[in-house]
């Protein structure tokens, strides 16, 4: 079945991309869940903590936890919502902005490097390809993309 044989190299292709990004992380001390906190935030902009632990799969506590160490940092800070003022949202800061970048460009170096034999038109089909499977996504997936 081609489909697991897919799964699998999607998977390990992931993992390293992902492996890479993370050097990014120990050079200025973040751990993967503060990461991924900040990376929510950076697709899916201002939340509050109770989505971010529904969106994250992780306690309230542990949210609470990890955006006040982020803010410390002032990766992220704390705002009202204009709505309703007693509603607090976290927010990611420029300079958490700045870290995401720093992590996704490492990323894209990464992903250079893989693609470096393939043609032009390889990287296009690749391309072409994966954007169709990620529309497929909304149709088939039942987690939630924000």
């Amino acid at each position: 079945m081609i489909e697991r044989e897919v799964e699998k190299v999607m998977r390990e292709v992931y993992s390293q991309i992902t492996k890479e990004g993370r050097t990014a992380l120990k050079e200025i001390n973040l751990t993967p869940p503060q990461f991924n906190l900040m990376v929510h935030l950076y697709f899916c902009g201002p939340l509050n903590q109770t989505n971010l632990s529904k969106d994250l799969y992780l306690a309230k506590s542990t949210i609470s936890g990890i955006v006040e160490r982020l803010e410390k940092r002032r990766f992220v800070k704390r705002g009202k919502v204009e709505a309703d003022r007693r509603s607090e949202i976290v927010i990611l800061t420029p300079q958490g902005e700045e870290v995401i970048q720093r992590v996704i460009d490492k990323r894209v170096d990464f992903l250079r490097k893989l693609m470096m034999d393939f043609t032009e038109e390889e990287k296009e089909k690749f391309l072409e390809l994966l954007t169709k499977m990620k529309n497929k996504l909304p149709e088939y997936s039942s987690a939630k993309k924000c």
